[in-house]
């Protein structure tokens, strides 16, 4: 373990902030297993280590933390990438330009998994999750992921309580319309979710 993480020290202090978060997140998009992930997330947070006054590292690894839980099996486990996540957004609130869309459509993102893990506090984590949702917007309502998780709450909301296909396809076409005029050039401007949300039109429209 202390060569792996020397190994992983060397590699990310030899390259740019840029070169080290492009290789990083390729490498995580790519891992097929939660070991081959949580190498990468345990690199990204040595990024934002190394890089603690930018924002976007620091989401970065929030970012991976919370994929880790979404994958996560272990109740406990997945509990703990959730909380580890908000630390670091928490964190990059407080550094310059930090409190962002981004950063509140990702808090938005952890407090819809909560609810999942907790159905008894739905009410809880679904004022979280608005609260979240109405600051992103306001910050800047062109963030296609505001839409695709608006999308992605409706979907796994009964039909009874006004969720379903139906009521999340308008807000997943939104997305894609806001999609299409983003960039992935640019690693310190996130970009995830347009597959995902292609992936969830084709669903509503099965």
């Amino acid at each position: 373990m202390l060569l792996l993480l020397l190994v992983c020290t060397t590699f990310v202090h030899a390259q740019t902030l840029d070169e080290a978060l492009q290789t990083t997140m390729r490498q995580f998009y790519a891992a097929s297993t939660q070991e081959e992930r949580l190498a990468s997330s345990n690199r990204l947070s040595l990024i934002a280590n190394k890089w603690n006054t930018e924002w976007f590292t620091h989401y970065y690894s929030a970012y991976a933390k919370t994929l880790l839980g979404v994958y996560e099996q272990d109740q406990t486990k997945k509990i703990s990438y959730f909380e580890e996540a908000e630390k670091n957004l928490e964190t990059a609130k407080t550094s310059p330009k930090g409190e962002n869309d981004e950063v509140y459509a990702l808090a938005a993102m952890i407090a819809s998994m909560r609810i999942g893990i907790f159905p008894d506090q739905w009410q809880k984590y679904s004022e979280v999750f608005a609260f979240n949702m109405k600051k992103a917007k306001e910050i800047r309502k062109e963030n296609p992921r505001i839409y695709y998780l608006e999308g992605m709450s409706k979907f796994y909301t009964p039909e009874m309580y006004g969720g379903g296909k139906k009521s999340a396809l308008p807000f997943f076409q939104k997305a894609a319309e806001y999609f299409a005029l983003e960039s992935d050039a640019d690693i310190r401007k996130p970009s995830w979710g347009k597959k995902q949300n292609e992936e969830m039109i084709k669903k509503c429209e099965e």
